[in-house]
């Protein structure tokens, strides 16, 4: 792997983006709690790694703030993120005269895809879970969530459609001959995770020893609610994890066994030999390439 030269990151909104000047898709990362607030610091190797594969680069920001346990605000605002940031690389490429494929490929959702780190894998998976249709996703919220909890999140789902409106508007003014622009949460988005952390609970050095926020939402029973009622969803997931991960060893277990129920066949989920936070080590190159053959062989389905 190279690393004669830096990468130069550009600030688009309120992101980091490498733009490979012929890309094979766009993937959009959120690291983990603490090195997900720095990701073109952090995650450097694996950066550069997959910019040298032919990807685009989208580096979401982990919010750094300790007391944000919505967790579904934290989703909904990277999706809203999504929705600006598609309007704002057209509109950067356009007046550099770039070709309308390469254009028009930033413009259709179906060439971007998802990998997550840790904590960041949840907000994915939170965003998964929207991609049901409106009345399924109605009622899986009315099954798993509280009230309260449910009207909070109508709320931010209307203003982030508002969002994609916008969006669609703004892009079709840009390339008024271009095809499907059209978005439904990540639905038809692949993802892959890296040690997916979704309960918010950390277990020390696999003893029963764990600390837990309660006031997260959602929390860890709830969330695997809410997976578990997504049946029709969660058919382009591939999960990575580490053979010394004490962090999120139960909550990949967790999904390794949902999977295996999913329209994907084989199941992909491979663990690998590491600690949870292997995605910021020097030497990638093994993880890098299963994230690219997953990425590959979810894309080929």
């Amino acid at each position: 792997m190279s690393h004669n030269n830096q990468l130069s990151y550009q600030k688009l909104s309120n992101s980091q983006i490498l733009l490979h000047p012929n890309p094979k898709g766009v993937i959009q990362f959120i690291g983990s709690f603490i090195f997900g607030s720095f990701p073109s610091w952090a995650y450097k190797d694996l950066n550069r790694f997959l910019f040298d594969q032919g990807y685009s680069l989208i580096l979401y920001k982990f919010p750094l703030n300790p007391f944000q346990f919505n967790h579904w605000q934290v989703a909904v605002d990277l999706l809203k993120e999504q929705y600006d940031l598609k309007v704002e690389i057209i509109q950067a490429l356009k007046k550099e005269n770039k070709p309308t494929n390469i254009l028009n490929l930033y413009a259709n959702p179906t060439n971007y895809l998802w990998l997550g780190h840790s904590l960041g894998s949840k907000y994915i998976i939170l965003l998964e879970i929207l991609s049901n249709s409106p009345e399924r996703r109605q009622e899986i919220l009315q099954e798993c969530l509280a009230k309260q909890d449910i009207e909070d999140l109508i709320k931010a789902i209307k203003l982030v459609e508002k969002s994609k409106n916008n969006s669609e508007t703004a892009i079709r003014k840009l390339l008024p001959n271009t095809e499907t622009i059209n978005q439904f949460f990540i639905q038809d988005q692949s993802s892959v995770l890296l040690a997916p952390e979704i309960s918010n609970t950390v277990r020390f050095l696999r003893s029963g020893w764990r600390i837990s926020n309660p006031r997260t939402k959602p929390n860890q029973k709830e969330t695997k609610n809410l997976i578990q009622a997504s049946q029709e969803l969660f058919n382009l997931l591939g999960i990575i994890s580490f053979s010394f991960d004490g962090i999120a060893e139960d909550d990949v277990a967790f999904l390794a066994e949902e999977i295996k129920h999913k329209s994907f066949q084989p199941p992909l989920s491979q663990e690998l030999t590491g600690f949870h936070f292997e995605p910021l080590a020097l030497h990638i190159e093994t993880l890098g390439n299963y994230i690219v053959d997953f990425v590959d062989k979810l894309k080929r389905s």
